[in-house]
């Protein structure tokens, strides 16, 4: 048998918006071993220039893909808030952006949280990105240390330490 090397996602830098758009980068964080569940979002200007960093702890969370949408919700949620902007939300799940443009999840188990999520999308203009788990480091990062600190905390115009020399990174356009 001819066992191929595992191929790895591109490392890309973040997807920056176009001008005149916001991007909400989001990352849920489901730990089956003790059901801990936590989100990071992170809403910067086309340049990259952070509007806020927020990282939360999920309660009562079953699974990833609840953690996702969880993010989504809550990070739509504080974009809405803190800009006028339309807003490209990025994720690394798919399955959780597909809330944002079918009803796919509308039935589910997570039905209340899409309707949620709908009822946002009412208020401003959201467009849904894919982008790889290497463009989402930043948030990646943010939804790990609430997971290691157990608290919620929003930073406006800021970031938080532990991300501090990991989001500069994600706006340089030259890849490694």
């Amino acid at each position: 048998m001819i066992v191929l090397p595992r191929r790895e996602a591109p490392s890309l830098p973040w997807s920056a918006p176009s001008p005149g758009y916001a991007a909400l980068s989001v990352d849920g964080s489901f730990q089956e071993s003790d059901s801990s569940a936590v989100a990071g979002m992170v809403l910067r200007d086309h340049e990259g220039q952070i509007i806020f960093a927020a990282y939360r702890v999920l309660f009562y969370c079953n699974d990833a893909l609840e953690a996702e949408i969880h993010a989504l919700m809550q990070g739509m949620a504080l974009a809405i808030q803190h800009t006028d902007l339309p807003v490209v939300v990025q994720s690394d799940s798919s399955e959780a952006l597909a809330s944002l443009s079918s009803n796919a999840l509308t039935r589910s188990t997570y039905g209340h949280l899409v309707r949620e999520i709908k009822e946002l999308m009412s208020n401003r203009e959201f467009v849904p990105q894919k982008i790889y788990r290497t463009q989402n480091r930043v948030v990646d990062r943010l939804a790990n240390y609430s997971r290691s600190e157990r608290t919620t905390v929003v930073w406006l115009r800021s970031v938080p330490p532990c991300i501090e020399g990991l989001w500069p990174l994600d706006c340089n356009t030259m890849t490694s």
